[in-house]
């Protein structure tokens, strides 16, 4: 995609996003407070673009300021992972799943007790390990992964964190935490909060692909992200990059079913995404 196609596609993401807004309010879905920063952010970030597009000089501001990584795992800790226990991820409309949710949206409550203690065993072991190697990059992710699977989303992306202060360079640690933000989101009421943890998530996979663009993963994480919040041509462009760079892959499949539904939405009147069958 060149640069004024991408002015062009975020121009008309952030027009959208006002036409929701102002649809939002009206429903009473979005409070005054929420809806004032929103709105202006919207507002000067649409009017940058279309400078940008106009004059050729691209000056946008920064998105809304992110949440700091302390308040942000606040945030996290007092949520009870709805993300996970509800068994919604980045897209449950689009019948996408972010890697690490599962399918079924049981509970740990629903595990096998077996399984829940082998769980448990394998997080102290992990634990134990990353007290005796603090810096091992690789020790964090496996750790982050074991919280992740125990519904601890707050400590898997501190772990995630950790492991990007141990090797900012690397891309997995990035890619990780901005899937644990997304799904995190989801649980979050506030719609202000909520839309700084997508740009936080948003940020990170950026991040990732930056570091390392031969990391195909980050392509597929990006593009569910995109499709959810109707970025279709950046999805359809990441989803494309992912299927060359890893065909077979761990996520080839729903890669490739994504790409057939972002490419039929962007072939139809809708902007949506239609749900699988």
């Amino acid at each position: 995609m060149s640069d004024r196609e991408e002015l062009q596609t975020e121009r008309d993401f952030l027009l959208k996003s006002l036409d929701d807004l102002e649809t939002e309010r009206e429903s009473g879905g979005i409070d005054d407070e929420s809806y004032r920063e929103l709105h202006d952010d919207y507002t000067a970030r649409a009017a940058a673009t279309i400078r940008a597009l106009r004059d050729g000089v691209d000056a946008r501001p920064a998105p809304a300021r992110a949440v700091p990584a302390r308040r942000r795992l606040a945030i996290i800790a007092g949520i009870v992972v709805f993300a996970l226990v509800a068994g919604v991820a980045l897209a449950s409309a689009l019948g996408a799943r972010l890697p690490g949710q599962t399918a079924s949206g049981n509970s740990q409550s629903s595990q096998d007790a077996a399984v829940a203690q082998r769980l448990g065993r394998t997080i102290k072991a992990l634990e134990a390990k990353v007290n005796a190697s603090p810096d091992d990059y690789d020790l964090r992710l496996q750790l982050a992964a074991a919280y992740e699977a125990n519904g601890d989303l707050r400590n898997a992306l501190a772990q995630s964190d950790n492991a990007i202060k141990i090797n900012p360079n690397r891309p997995q640690a990035h890619a990780n935490a901005g899937r644990l933000l997304y799904l995190a989101s989801e649980a979050i009421k506030d719609n202000a909060t909520r839309l700084q943890f997508v740009t936080e998530a948003g940020s990170a996979f950026d991040t990732a692909i930056a570091k390392d663009p031969e990391y195909a993963d980050a392509y597929y994480f990006r593009s569910v992200l995109e499709s959810a919040t109707s970025q279709l041509e950046r999805a359809q462009a990441d989803l494309q990059t992912y299927l060359v760079k890893a065909p077979n892959g761990p996520y080839a499949s729903g890669a490739r079913d994504l790409l057939a539904r972002v490419t039929k939405a962007l072939e139809s009147p809708s902007t949506t995404v239609p749900n699988s069958p």
